[in-house]
C-alpha cells in the first residue's frame, strides 16, 4: 500500500518516468525472433523495424548495419542493413562462441 502511494506521489509531483523504449533496458527488447524477421521488408525505415521487433538493435556493427540477437537461439543473430534510412538487406548469421565445459 505504501509503495503505491509513493509511486502516485512521484508521478503527480512530476518526477520523470523512464521511457522503456528509450532506455531499452529489458533483455527481450534487444532481441528478434524468426517471425519478426520474416515481417521485415525492403524499404522500411529503422523505426518501422524497431516497431515490429519491439526495441532497438542489440548493437550497431558499423554504419547502417544493425544486429539483433535471436530471442531463443544463442547460436544465431539477425543483421539488417539500411541505406538512407531504408532497409536494403537482411540476413541470418550463425554465432560462434566457446564453452568452458569439458
Amino acid at each position: 500500500m505504501i509503495y503505491w502511494l509513493i509511486c502516485i506521489l512521484k508521478v503527480s509531483c512530476g518526477v520523470p518516468i523512464i521511457d522503456i523504449e528509450e532506455s531499452n533496458s529489458y533483455h527481450w527488447q534487444k532481441n528478434m525472433n524468426e517471425h519478426e524477421f520474416e515481417q521485415l521488408q525492403q524499404g522500411m525505415s529503422y523505426m518501422e523495424v524497431v516497431g515490429i521487433v519491439g526495441g532497438n538493435a542489440s548493437e550497431m556493427i558499423r554504419s547502417d548495419y544493425y544486429r539483433w540477437n535471436d530471442e531463443i537461439l544463442l547460436t544465431q543473430a539477425y543483421i539488417v542493413q539500411f541505406k538512407d534510412n531504408q532497409l536494403v538487406s537482411k540476413e541470418v548469421i550463425a554465432l560462434k562462441g566457446y564453452s568452458t565445459r569439458e
